[in-house]
């Protein structure tokens, strides 16, 4: 359990956290809250990969449990955002798709060819966008928080092209795991 692994790890506690400030709306400023928790586990995310490159501490544990840290945390957001009527439900529902299936051809890849596929540049990409998409939905809320709701519909509209955007990045950056995933699969090797 390297340094690498165990922010991975911190990145799965932080799940719960995050979604009591999101839904328990007894929480004094819950929207600042949430978005800390939030921010703190996306930063994790960012430097839990460095180091493992970096210093050479990249494991199958982490190759299998940092994506999965990852939708753990982005999915608890959207599912919590639609609960509450604040996202649109239908690019919510696409990326859990998305989410599920990838992470099932993940594991049938590394049982089938003992081949662990690292996440690609179009993933990293997926990922930035559903934590930007994230923290727009946060900001806007903790902005209703604080000031109320006026000009809340440009606000909520800018927030939800953000999710649409995700959903456009996830659906993208899924098809090309699929399409890599099944060159590898129905290899030789």
């Amino acid at each position: 359990m390297n340094i690498a692994n165990k922010l991975t790890v911190l990145r799965i506690f932080l799940v719960l956290p995050a979604v009591l400030f999101v839904l328990c709306d007894f929480i004094p400023h819950r929207w600042f809250g949430a978005f800390l928790i939030f921010l703190a586990a996306s930063i994790t995310d960012c430097f839990d990969g460095k180091i493992a490159r970096k210093y050479n501490y990249v494991t199958s544990f982490g190759k299998i449990m940092d994506p999965l840290a990852d939708k753990m945390l982005i999915i608890s957001m959207y599912i919590c955002f639609v609960g509450l009527g604040i996202s649109p439900i239908l690019p919510v529902v696409l990326i859990v798709l998305r989410e599920f299936s990838i992470t099932s051809v993940r594991f049938l890849v590394s049982e089938k060819k003992s081949i662990v596929i690292s996440a690609n540049i179009f993933g990293k990409l997926k990922t930035l966008s559903q934590i930007i998409a994230i923290s727009s939905v946060m900001l806007v809320q903790m902005y209703i928080e604080i000031f109320g709701n006026d000009y809340l519909a440009q606000l909520n509209f800018c927030a939800n092209a953000l999710i649409w955007l995700s959903c456009v990045f996830s659906i993208v950056s899924g098809a090309i795991y699929l399409y890599q995933s099944k060159k590898i699969l129905f290899s030789d090797r």
